[in-house]
């Protein structure tokens, strides 16, 4: 009976660390993330407490958080949110329609306090001012194009969002998108002719792709209308490097150049080793999600500029309840970790995180540590009204 109790209370102590997100390390953990402060942003009814849009920035050494709301509900604006103050600073009026109309909003990135880049889910990304004006509209590909300029037809549309981390990256006039659909069927030998990324000159409007090509590691023949490979990825930009993670590739991938490339193992403790696999397009909707939640998949790749580290979130197994089908829900409940890596792109640490607390799909870097949403409907602090964060730093594992 005794020792009946010392686990129990082992057990319970377990559960508290867990739950708390605190400290779960190994002993060859060189770092850790442990929570702090919390952050907390007041949200009007107008505004939606998901969104599609959340990227830190500094502007005359204070620090913002531009914000937009899920592009499915709330309003079409970017909210610009005062870190210390923890307040409204700015907002940013978009418009569907009308001489400043954009349509198909689908994400947008900040160039300072008075512009802004919109993009959408069509062949157009939008330079607009801080009343929503738009500066300047910018074609990437047109649907009527002959010849080589055809290739780019339906390959790449302009989306900058934090669903996944897609952030806009700038380099002097060229502004450097993913590409998120490139055609299909493929041939394994097929990716390493097709661009990851391609540019597009700011100044003059011209698009070109690059030689950072898709890595090989889609082995299976796609067959047009039966399977298919998610080729989704998240990027980080060190402002020398761009880092991309794959959901289903244990390694990252590196260049400078947009041209050499070099893979990284990054692999989670947590996960069996992972390669794509073509999936079943036949399945109805909710199957084919379901069975995609049941896959060991990363997610985010998060450059920390502060830190000179690298976080890369790694999700467990979920299963949705049976009162809640996987169509347009959320996976609260989903158990995720962190691997975090130094500048050279090596493992130093992984710490592990409960689905009852964290909305892992919303964060972002910060002056002081990583910043995980609560705004999880399991949470028991949880409140629409407001756009609350806790704060994880980096601590020496002894």
């Amino acid at each position: 009976m005794k020792c009946k109790i010392i686990y129990l209370f082992l057990f319970l102590g377990l559960l508290v660390v867990s739950c708390g997100g605190g400290k779960l390390t190994e002993p060859d953990d060189q770092v850790y993330l442990s929570g702090g402060d919390t952050l907390s942003f007041p949200l009007d009814n107008t505004t939606y407490y998901l969104c599609k849009v959340l990227f830190q920035f500094e502007d005359k050494g204070r620090e913002y958080l531009l914000f937009q709301n899920d592009r499915t509900r709330g309003t079409p604006r970017f909210l610009i949110f005062d870190v210390e103050k923890q307040e409204e600073f700015k907002r940013v009026p978009l418009y569907k329609e009308g001489p400043n109309g954009i349509p198909e909003i689908a994400g947008g990135c900040f160039l300072d306090m008075n512009r802004f880049i919109v993009t959408t889910h069509s062949p157009f990304f939008y330079l607009v001012d801080d009343q929503g004006a738009v500066l300047r509209k910018y074609r990437l590909w047109d649907p009527d194009a002959d010849g080589e300029d055809r290739l780019f037809v339906n390959s790449c549309i302009s989306t900058f969002y934090s669903y996944y981390a897609s952030p806009g990256i700038l380099r002097d006039s060229l502004l450097y998108f993913k590409q998120d659909q490139v055609g299909y069927p493929r041939k394994p030998d097929d990716w390493k002719n097709l661009s990851l990324f391609v540019s597009v000159d700011m100044n003059t409007g011209e698009m070109k792709r690059t030689d950072f090509k898709f890595p090989s590691i889609f082995k299976e023949e796609e067959q047009k209308h039966s399977t298919l490979y998610e080729s989704e990825c998240s990027y980080a930009h060190t402002g020398r490097e761009v880092a991309v993670s794959f959901h289903e590739c244990d390694s990252i991938f590196v260049s400078s150049d947009f041209h050499h490339v070099h893979a990284y193992s990054a692999k989670s403790r947590y996960f069996p080793a992972i390669l794509p696999k073509a999936g079943n397009i036949n399945q109805d909707l909710v199957s084919w999600l379901q069975e995609e939640y049941l896959k060991y998949q990363y997610h985010h790749l998060l450059y920390d500029k502060y830190r000179d580290v690298f976080y890369r979130f790694a999700l467990q197994p979920y299963r949705f309840p049976k009162n809640k089908p996987p169509v347009g829900t959320i996976p609260y409940g989903q158990e995720f970790s962190i691997v975090i890596l130094n500048n050279k792109y090596e493992i130093i640490g992984e710490t592990r995180f409960p689905g009852n607390t964290y909305v892992y799909r919303m964060c972002f870097v910060g002056k002081k540590g990583l910043y995980l949403s609560l705004n999880n409907e399991e949470n028991p602090c949880f409140d629409e009204d407001k756009l609350m964060f806790r704060c994880f730093t980096l601590q020496e594992n002894k």
